[in-house]
């Protein structure tokens, strides 16, 4: 069952003042989330004017432990469902259920024009959709680098970005009271994986001056650039190699372009990868369509063939990286797994950090693999298993710099990491005036 969020609290207008929420005026444009401040997950930010609202992605939240029995953690789109006579629309960043898991739970309540979203998002979507009966209906429009939405008031454009899936946007957004730049989730990789972030783009928007940065502030406490994702596929490829037996990995389903790696690295090696989990079946079936993942079917392994292929020839590529109970390498841990039964040959890989709050579930998986004997590997100060998706505060500022804002507001994180991107923006020259650290609402 999804739990809707409920939070509220002041309004940001971007009519060159701000007022708060008793004094919003006639011809403001009105900038507010209904997620993703103080939290992160649940990302949806809505950018109202007169009778248009263009709403930037539509997330949910995975569930503390203090939620038990709730699957998802939803905005609450009561406010929209109140504005149901006003023309709205949504606009895509990318495919993560952070940023897309909402869709289905949103199109039942309120009223949406259109959905615009980047290819393998509007894959993501279209196979959400396909799980809810009389969604289809709502147009998916796919937009890239190139596209514009032009609306009564609304002028949207996009720029590329670098992030952990394929087709990760940045957004411009022109209003008639001036410009906002969200930035969507992003980091700045030297030597990426997938297409290269927008610079010049990025920096031409920053000579226009726009008025608004809105700008992704989960990683605002780690200091150092971070690691390249190309750093991660030599270490991948390095233990591929030197593992004897069977290599079990589990990673982030959502995060394509390291699945990819992982593939990649396993047939270097000739060894032939079967895949267990939900989501990371869909996600390898879309990105086989999108051309993104690049394997044969004689390469996959399908678990009747995982008992009679020598272990020397096999990875196995799994959900669970995080430690969810009912996730492949939490039953293959437990011994419960119906295909996959532990051995102490076995080498099994985190290409993971754990999710704040999510550490103990992981160490207790750690805890269960090496009680049966396997090498157990994860991310150290010593090995480059893992890296980010999102930018760090030497990436934040570089985001800064390019974009020159004459207004700043933090997103996409808790209110601790929205206070130090606060911080980085003031280190950077702003004035502290002109920066907005706002609640959901």
């Amino acid at each position: 069952m999804p739990k809707q969020s409920n939070q509220h609290s002041g309004h940001l207008t971007n009519k060159k003042t701000y007022h708060n929420k008793n004094q919003v005026q006639k011809g403001d444009t009105l900038i507010y989330a209904l997620g993703g401040l103080g939290e992160v997950g649940k990302n949806m930010y809505c950018y109202e004017y007169e009778n248009e609202i263009c709403i930037v992605d539509c997330g949910v939240l995975f569930p503390g432990d203090e939620l038990l029995g709730v699957d998802y953690v939803i905005p609450d789109y009561h406010h929209l469902i109140r504005m149901n006579k006003k023309r709205k629309f949504l606009v895509i960043t990318h495919g993560h259920e952070d940023h897309i898991g909402g869709i289905p739970f949103l199109l039942k309540q309120v009223q949406i024009d259109a959905i615009y979203a980047p290819r393998f998002a509007k894959a993501l979507i279209l196979k959400k959709l396909s799980e809810h009966k009389g969604l289809e209906k709502v147009p998916i429009i796919e937009i890239n680098e190139d596209s514009s939405i032009k609306t009564r008031y609304f002028t949207v454009g996009f720029f590329n970005t670098i992030h952990s899936i394929p087709d990760s946007l940045g957004v411009l957004i022109t209003t008639p009271n001036g410009s906002i730049v969200h930035t969507g989730d992003f980091k700045f990789d030297l030597t990426p994986i997938g297409t290269n972030a927008d610079y010049q783009k990025m920096a031409y928007i920053g000579v226009m001056q726009p008025d608004l940065l809105m700008s992704d502030s989960t990683n605002s406490g780690v200091e150092e650039f971070s690691i390249s994702e190309k750093d991660v596929a030599n270490e991948l490829l390095e233990i591929m190699r030197n593992a004897k037996h069977r290599i079990i990995i589990a990673t982030f389903a959502s995060n394509v372009y390291r699945v990819n790696q992982i593939i990649e690295a396993a047939l270097k090696c000739h060894r032939k990868v079967a895949v267990f989990g939900r989501s990371m079946e869909n996600v390898v079936d879309i990105g086989r369509k999108m051309g993104v993942i690049k394997i044969k079917n004689s390469d996959l392994l399908s678990p009747d063939q995982l008992a009679h292929t020598p272990d020397s020839e096999v990875c196995i590529l799994c959900t669970g990286s995080q430690g969810e109970p009912l996730a492949a390498l939490s039953r293959i841990a437990s011994g419960t797994h119906r295909h996959i039964h532990l051995k102490s040959s076995d080498t099994v890989v985190f290409s993971s950090n754990p999710i704040p709050g999510n550490t103990a579930s992981v160490n207790k998986i750690i805890d269960k693999l090496f009680r049966s004997g396997a090498t157990v590997l994860s991310r150290s100060v010593l090995t480059n298993l893992h890296t980010t998706g999102h930018a760090s505060r030497e990436e934040q500022k570089l985001m800064l710099q390019l974009i020159k804002p004459r207004y700043f507001m933090p997103i996409h994180g808790e209110f601790k990491m929205l206070m130090q991107h606060r911080q980085t923006a003031i280190d950077t020259g702003m004035d502290p005036n002109k920066i907005f650290v706002c609640a959901n609402g």
